[in-house]
């Protein structure tokens, strides 16, 4: 155990005092802030109206509505219309209602020149178009009064999702952020660490430096203490990484404390008090635990079997990495349906098969899940996690002295069903 402890301490020593490991960790919250604040304020100042020509031949003549995003310059005749999108930069399109026999048009046209306006700029086309034909029908056709119409156009009803036990709201929305968000850390969490393990493997490999190393040690001793010491900087770079990004973008709403509400005032789809309470009705008492849990068991896992990798070549390690990153990439892909059925048979597997387990475990733990089948896949995990720590250390006392030859799948078993005596 003395032996693991230094090669533990060796491994962090090494690897905080580069200039690497601080750079990336001062890096990546100031880049992840740049991802929340670069968005909002484009969003704020950047906004460009476009302007279209409306060419109305109908009874919804002069009804399109001017705002922020598109002004709308009202024409009676098409002709007009289309000499001054030829010869002007002013305008980006044409929007053209024909004459219709009935009083409801069917069909509307939108024209351009050189370039096709910006998908804002339609999309807000296509709003005004629904918004003037339903009006018309209403209040014209139907005759329906303004207070009616009024009434009928803002009714909207709230369907809210109660547990029956606790009596708190589902906040399916936030359920689904939040899984989403786990599930991804834990991907790029093993993802990184793990394959970190493999390149060191491979530089000591190369450096010869191993041959010095395993003359006073095990090789299982020390791929333990470099997959724990990896394990330990990977900790500690994620929680600087977590101070940094929370002070980062605290630094930035204190310097600019209305972007956040004009951002949100701008973008119907952000509801923070909602955000607020669905995140204060999650029991983070069982999530952060068992995230941790998770993250733990599965890095050990995809780190023994990353040293292995490591151990195996001197060079290139594809044809490896890929068989065993599928599983992780699988989780990933199958996520959406995951989140639409946590209980189902399909998210219940995924989350007892140890290579799947992390990353779908994370996709169903806020939506709630057994204390039964969390213990069941944790103790799946962790079962995997020994006998694949034993077999990638058998690949590992053998491959680790190996150079200059490329090895095969059926070398890689014959090296795992050796006698440890013969090896």
């Amino acid at each position: 155990m003395k032996k693991i402890l230094l090669v533990i301490q060796r491994e962090y020593l090494a690897r905080i005092r580069k200039k690497s490991f601080w750079i990336l960790t001062v890096l990546v919250p100031i880049l992840l802030a740049a991802l929340y604040v670069i968005p909002i304020y484009l969003s704020i100042h950047s906004k460009e109206r476009t302007n279209i020509i409306v060419v109305d031949e109908t009874i919804l003549f002069g009804k399109f509505r001017t705002d922020d995003e598109v002004r709308y310059t009202h024409l009676k005749d098409i002709d007009e219309a289309k000499a001054q999108l030829r010869n002007s930069d002013e305008y980006a399109a044409i929007v053209y209602i024909p004459r219709t026999e009935t009083r409801i048009p069917s069909d509307a046209y939108l024209y351009y020149y050189a370039h096709s306006p910006n998908v804002v700029a339609i999309n807000n086309i296509e709003a005004q178009l629904e918004r003037i034909l339903k009006n018309n029908i209403m209040l014209e056709v139907y005759q329906i009064s303004k207070d009616d119409y009024k009434m009928i156009n803002d009714a909207m009803i709230h369907l809210h999702a109660k547990d029956l036990e606790t009596g708190r709201d589902d906040f399916l929305e936030v359920k689904i952020a939040l899984a989403v968000v786990l599930a991804v850390l834990i991907y790029i969490i093993i993802s990184i660490f793990g394959s970190q393990v493999m390149r060191g493997v491979i530089e000591e490999k190369n450096n010869r430096i191993v041959e010095v190393i395993v003359s006073s040690l095990h090789p299982f001793q020390l791929m333990m203490g470099k997959i724990i010491g990896i394990a330990t900087v990977g900790l500690t770079q994620f929680i600087l990484w977590i101070i940094l990004l929370i002070t980062t973008i605290g630094i930035v709403n204190i310097a600019n404390p209305d972007m956040l509400t004009i951002a949100t005032a701008s973008d119907n789809s952000i509801d923070l008090p909602l955000i607020t309470q669905g995140l204060l009705a999650i029991d983070f008492s069982v999530i952060l635990p068992t995230f941790l849990l998770f993250f733990i068991l599965g890095y050990l896992l995809y780190a023994a079997l990353f040293a292995a990798v490591g151990s195996t070549t001197d060079t290139d390690s594809q044809q490896f990495v890929l068989p065993i990153t599928i599983p992780l990439i699988l989780s990933i892909i199958l996520s959406p349906l995951i989140v639409a059925s946590p209980s189902g048979a399909v998210a219940q597997w995924l989350s007892m098969i140890p290579f799947t387990s992390p990353v779908a475990m994370m996709l169903r733990l806020p939506f709630g899940v057994p204390l039964s089948q969390v213990w069941l896949s944790a103790a799946i995990l962790l079962i995997s996690f020994v006998l694949f720590t034993w077999m990638a250390a058998r690949i590992y006392r053998i491959g680790i002295l190996m150079y200059g030859k490329k090895i095969t799948l059926k070398e890689i078993w014959k090296w795992i069903i050796m006698n440890e005596k013969k090896s």
